[in-house]
């Protein structure tokens, strides 16, 4: 009986490193957000942030319905721009995408390893932010699932397909 028990707790054992394991690597994969600001004042403040890119989507179950059906409305006739615009980033080459260099300020936004790397610099702060290119299709599909008067597109498509006489 013994023997059974230790058997069994060292297969749950192995499985729930193996599942460990493959979160561990799926959340490699998808990246990270990066963001950082450093203020030039006297009594500046720097904030650092590194999120792995999978808490973005999951992060839009906490904003307000009312927000979330308010962006999408605003962001309906842009989202098939932004899905090909994205994946056409997605599998475009590395390079730098714009740069703005006047006395003020330096803004450099470029691609390198299938993230977005944007970085200002002027005489107030120095702001980094980075992120997988993939994570704007994957809020931008969301987004496009989230109809403006609240029902979700997939609902309001089953419920047309189920109606009678279609």
């Amino acid at each position: 009986m013994i023997t059974r028990i230790g058997a069994l707790a060292g297969a749950a054992g192995v499985m729930l490193y193996g599942s460990m394991i493959g979160a561990s690597v799926a959340i490699y994969d998808a990246g990270a957000v990066r963001v950082s600001v450093h203020e030039k004042s006297a009594d500046g403040k720097s904030i650092n942030l590194v999120l792995p890119a999978v808490v973005v989507p999951m992060g839009l179950g906490f904003v307000p319905e009312e927000e979330l059906r308010k962006a999408s409305r605003e962001m309906q006739p842009w989202l098939p721009v932004i899905l090909e615009a994205s994946q056409a980033l997605a599998d475009s080459p590395d390079g730098v995408l714009v740069e703005v260099v006047s006395s003020e300020e330096h803004v450099n936004i470029a691609k390198r390893g299938g993230s977005l790397y944007v970085d200002v610099d002027d005489s107030d702060a120095t702001v980094h932010v980075s992120f997988p290119v993939k994570t704007v299709a994957v809020v931008a599909s969301k987004l496009a699932t989230i109809e403006p008067d609240g029902e979700k597109a997939a609902e309001r498509s089953h419920a047309s397909s189920s109606a009678p006489g279609v």
